[in-house]
């Protein structure tokens, strides 16, 4: 499948979930936290339609470090994004690079997140 055409899909499922009834709402540069106002319980909804719909599993590693085979650790120092950490998601969401910065939490991290962000993740 195509990123376009999972982003297309993605912004069709996020409809229901952010109460929205236009595909119009949800545009791929729209932040799913500040534009869109996901809280933590529409990300467990979220990962569910993304399993029901693509068939994919999504994990929180997966989620911040994509298809990377670094380790949490190597990112992460007791919570806090570390400077490899950086270099890491920017090379992935290259689109928030100036946002990502050491010691950020994964709650900032997941803040940041687009829904073509997360159309990326699902085509990794």
């Amino acid at each position: 499948m195509e990123l376009t055409t999972i982003e297309s899909k993605l912004r069709e499922i996020l409809l229901p979930i952010f109460g929205l009834d236009s595909i119009e709402e949800v545009q791929p540069q729209h932040s799913l936290v500040h534009d869109l106002g996901a809280e933590s319980l529409d990300f467990v909804e979220i990962m569910y339609v993304i399993e029901r719909d693509f068939g994919i599993v999504l994990k929180t590693k997966e989620m911040i470090l994509g298809g990377s085979s670094v380790t949490e650790n190597q990112v992460f120092t007791d919570g806090k994004l570390t400077d490899a950490g950086v270099i890491l998601i920017t090379q992935q969401f290259p689109e928030n690079a100036e946002k990502i910065t050491a010691g950020l939490t994964k709650v900032d991290i997941f803040s940041l997140l687009t829904v073509r962000d997360l159309a990326k993740i699902i085509f990794m």
